[in-house]
């Protein structure tokens, strides 16, 4: 009878054991990031009445005959399941959904928990203010480059230094967009003379006209007068014809000018008419040389008459086109660039590409000085652009700016590629700029994949850290240290640091926090499995006692 009562003895003490967990698991079902204990229980030895023997021809086998001794604790058992989130909308607040942990420190001591209530310190550590462990993960250095294949320990403290760190980036890139307007003037450079004047032609004069264009459009009347005079052969076997030049409605110097042709054949000789001459730009352009050309006439005694003034150049629309950026240095101070498009003929310096119909160039000022322009060689070069409005050229062109105030000399790469030449008004802009001013860190983010992104006053973002996530071959081997922490234990296996969201491990979720897995109404039913169980044991007790007692009374 005294085994039963010690069985009874070993079932409240196992009881009372599985009671105090319930009662853990239920006060602490508020507790963040907590996972329930669940206790398991084992029989302890038996006392063997008979053993056992095998069967025989006489008689069959007997199984063993054997008393257990009471129940033992098998084991406390800490359930590594995934808790429901709570949302709290502060972005400090983390939670992993899946497996894994969040690493932190105290002193030179790591451990681990499911508890992702950080916020920042003073010195704008991430910690957990309930315990002042400190947040680990892998550092990014001053570009935002993380090394993960950097260790993780004690001094791998994340840090978001809100109001004191700053960024500064050099312009190394643009990028221009937008169209230039096919329909823009384009200046003209030469007025050409051409076809056939009879020999017999007698007044009325000849009279050609023609049109010549400036650099914004303008267009400017050419009148050219031919007359045959009636001395019209002072050297035998020439014919001479006067002609005189009118332009804006003046004649230019030398008026009237003498061309000369071969009497028998009809060919142009030679003519005094000047080679070039200088039309005044109005409206604000810039004079520009018209060049002539009278080689192209003939004076045959028969055939067609036929004549024409070939004039280059068109009207329409200014032809420059004028836009600004803003590049910074890496002092963070601004420069402004102020680019230039000017339309131009093809023409064959430098040699356009095939298939060029239009040209523009292009010039880059900072305070009036030329920081890059376009020029005759490679990479610097014109706009080429074919009929159908194309860019030909496309490959990146650079500025060098040359700062005043301390900052070192740097290179622009400028991409004019997404350029086009449309019937449609001039647009180009530039719209991106990798650069920017002098900026502190105003806020912060966390991806899903650990990656906290600072946000800067200047509109720049960089990659601060990554939060690191430890898995474990079994986690329920881990050892509870309290504070909601845990540590490594012989069980757990090897802590497998690494990324969010990659080889097995959970993802962040910003903005929540991971509850307590305590199953409420689970808890309540073991409470009552447990009492019950702890009220049979003491029966087991009081009756072995009762028994004795009568045992004890046979001697009276």
């Amino acid at each position: 009878m005294l085994q039963a009562m010690f069985s009874g003895v070993s079932g409240l003490q196992v009881h009372q054991t599985r009671l105090s967990v319930t009662g853990n698991n239920i006060a602490n079902l508020n507790t963040i990031g907590f996972k329930a204990g669940r206790v398991t229980f084992q029989d302890q030895l038996s006392q063997t009445l008979r053993a056992s023997a095998r069967p025989s021809n006489e008689i069959g086998g007997l199984n063993p005959s054997q008393v257990g001794l009471g129940v033992a604790l098998g084991a406390v058992d800490t359930l590594q399941t995934q808790g429901n989130l709570q949302t709290t909308g502060k972005p400090t607040d983390l939670a992993i959904q899946g497996n894994g942990f969040f690493l932190v420190s105290s002193g030179s001591n790591v451990y681990y928990t499911r508890d992702g209530s950080f916020d920042l310190d003073s010195n704008g550590v991430l910690v957990n203010p309930a315990n002042g462990v400190k947040l680990l993960g892998y550092l990014a250095d001053e570009k935002g480059v993380i090394d993960e294949s950097q260790p993780i320990n004690a001094a791998s403290v994340l840090k978001v230094p809100i109001g004191t760190l700053t960024s500064v980036s050099q312009t190394t890139f643009t990028q221009m967009e937008g169209n230039l307007n096919a329909g823009a003037a384009l200046v003209s450079t030469y007025s050409n003379l051409i076809g056939n004047i009879t020999a017999t032609s007698t007044p009325p004069d000849i009279v050609i006209n023609t049109t010549a264009y400036d650099a914004l459009g303008n267009a400017h009347p050419i009148k050219f007068t031919l007359s045959n005079p009636a001395n019209n052969t002072p050297v035998p076997g020439q014919r001479r014809w006067d002609i005189t030049i009118n332009v804006d409605g003046g004649d230019i110097p030398g008026s009237p000018h003498q061309i000369v042709f071969n009497m028998t054949t009809g060919a142009f000789i030679s003519s005094t008419v000047p080679a070039s001459v200088t039309v005044t730009g109005s409206g604000g352009a810039p004079d520009f040389n018209l060049s002539l050309n009278v080689s192209g006439l003939t004076n045959l005694s028969s055939g067609t008459v036929s004549y024409a003034a070939v004039t280059d150049g068109i009207g329409g629309a200014p032809p420059v086109w004028n836009t600004s950026l803003r590049v910074f240095d890496e002092l963070g101070f601004a420069h402004l660039v102020q680019f230039t498009f000017t339309r131009r003929l093809v023409g064959t310096v430098p040699p356009p590409p095939g298939g060029a119909t239009s040209r523009w160039d292009w010039v880059a000022k900072v305070n009036g000085a030329i920081v890059g322009q376009s020029g005759t060689t490679p990479p610097q070069l014109p706009l080429y652009f074919d009929s159908a409005g194309q860019l030909l050229n496309k490959t990146q062109q650079s500025i060098t700016i040359t700062p005043v105030n301390g900052a070192a000399p740097f290179d622009v790469k400028v991409d004019f590629g997404a350029i086009t030449q449309l019937a449609g008004t001039s647009s180009v802009a530039a719209t991106v700029q990798d650069g920017a001013a002098f900026g502190t860190l105003q806020t912060f983010s966390v991806s899903p994949e650990g990656l906290i992104t600072g946000i800067f006053s200047n509109g720049q973002s960089r990659v601060l850290g990554r939060v690191a996530v430890a898995t474990f071959t079994n986690p329920s081997g881990l050892e509870k240290m309290g504070q909601n922490l845990f540590r490594e234990s012989g069980n757990s296996g090897l802590a497998q640091v690494g990324t969010p969201n990659t080889g097995g491990r959970g993802k962040i979720t910003t903005g929540f926090v991971e509850m307590s897995n305590v199953d409420l109404s689970n808890e309540f039913t073991n409470l009552i499995i447990t009492q019950r169980g702890f009220q049979a044991n003491t029966r087991i007790i009081t009756l072995v006692d009762d028994l004795l007692q009568d045992v004890i009374n046979l001697k009276r």
